[in-house]
């Protein structure tokens, strides 16, 4: 066998762990943008298996799930952000009006 062939169980590994990740991301994407280093790991991984010549379903499912939850990520991160600065901004403004 040669040095650089992987072995079938560990991208058959690789497979499963960058559909964990992906999923993962697309659950955490609601706590605040924590999905984003699943996500990022997810699309690695996937980047890897691709490299290996493994293109299997739960490869095609992690890169999928690790996209929507890199997307899902920074769009509620955003909304975040946003939201914070109304909030913050309204209450400035309400203290203003009360000196």
């Amino acid at each position: 066998m040669a040095e650089n062939t992987p072995v079938e169980g560990q991208s058959k590994g690789k497979s499963i762990a960058c559909m964990a990740f992906g999923i993962a991301s697309v659950v955490l994407a609601w706590c605040y943008g924590c999905g984003l280093i699943p996500a990022i790991i997810s699309l690695v991984l996937g980047g890897q298996c691709k490299k290996e010549g493994v293109q299997n379903n739960f490869t095609k499912a992690g890169k999928i799930t690790g996209i929507v939850g890199l997307i899902l990520s920074i769009l509620l991160g955003i909304i975040m952000i946003i939201a914070v600065a109304i909030v913050g901004a309204a209450g400035i403004a309400g203290i203003a009006a009360n000196s």
